[in-house]
């Protein structure tokens, strides 16, 4: 019965406010993108400074801590809101068209994938809402830490980017929908083993949930195929993992899972491919359910473990 009703219950969830106190049966999804473009209507004609904090303040309720310098961690980034958000608000009229196509039609792609994932995992509830919102260029998907605890959130505008084209787009939610539930079991750290796990296994994730799914689908061809320049010299790369297991250089972590390169001859991402094979090896001898439930004191080992039959690197 949960598969027959549930799109209908998650579109009835959409809401294009702040999200109620009443928890929801299954994931509450909260559109913010008529918000985004009602406060960029309200603000458009005013000087930037004036603006900038005009924006902030309406936005504010709605997503505490979000729209907000103050979220990142680094002073050259907070320096930088500003005139990123300014920037935001100032293309926002040509990525309003593709913005507004997503916002009509998310509730009918995440659902199919909420159905599906919900049958391989279980019910997802007890969570707090998933939010879509304008990233202002920053990700298709992520969790974000703001003053209200970790959320979930869809950028509406990077999703009417890269999600075109022939792929698929529900390994991308499963992808996303993964993180949150793994986080019951496993805790975030700054190290980059962390990462590994929680990224590789999200992807591994994701391809078994859609049997068939080509990397273009898994997310693994950005911004260049991930897998052929890893293959060219894959012990290499597991090397470059295995050194910097305990790393927290923001530099290794940017080299391994943003569009930075770690080094010339590894392609960015590849963190991303790497933490895949790990979690692909250790999937030959535990379930998925196994894996995600896996908390930090149990997954270290047995990443070590994988990534030493990955490659022997002395």
């Amino acid at each position: 019965m949960r598969q027959l009703i549930l799109p209908a219950l998650l579109a009835a969830l959409i809401l294009t406010g702040a999200a109620r106190a009443a928890p929801a049966a299954h994931l509450q999804l909260v559109d913010l993108t008529p918000a985004f473009a009602a406060a960029w209507e309200h603000t458009k004609d005013l000087p930037d400074d004036a603006r900038v904090a005009a924006f902030d303040a309406e936005m504010a309720p709605r997503l505490p801590g979000f729209y907000d310098a103050a979220r990142y961690e680094s002073a050259a980034s907070r320096a930088s809101y500003p005139g990123r958000l300014i920037r935001t608000l100032n293309a926002f009229p040509q990525q309003r068209a593709g913005i507004e196509d997503v916002s009509r039609r998310f509730a009918g792609m995440l659902a199919p994938a909420l159905t599906s994932f919900e049958a391989r995992f279980g019910p997802m509830t007890g969570y707090p809402p998933v939010y879509l919102v304008n990233s202002m260029g920053e990700f298709d998907g992520g969790t974000r830490d703001l003053p209200q605890g970790s959320r979930l959130l869809f950028g509406a505008d990077v999703i009417a980017r890269i999600h075109t084209g022939e792929h698929t787009i529900q390994p991308f939610f499963h992808h996303e929908l993964f993180h949150i539930l793994h986080h019951r079991s496993f805790k975030e750290c700054d190290q980059i083993w962390c990462g590994l796990w929680t990224e590789g296994l999200a992807v591994y994730v994701a391809s078994q949930l859609n049997p068939g799914a080509t990397d273009e689908d898994l997310l693994l061809t950005l911004p260049q195929p991930i897998r052929p320049a890893v293959e060219k010299d894959r012990a290499a790369a597991v090397c470059a993992v295995t050194q910097r297991l305990d790393s927290v250089d923001p530099k290794d972590y940017a080299g391994l899972f943003t569009f930075d390169h770690l080094s010339p001859n590894l392609p960015p991402r590849f963190g991303y491919y790497i933490g895949y094979l790990v979690a692909q090896d250790l999937g030959k001898t535990h379930t998925l359910a196994d894996l995600a439930h896996l908390d930090n004191a149990h997954a270290r080992p047995l990443v070590e473990a994988a990534l030493h039959r990955l490659a022997s690197c002395g």
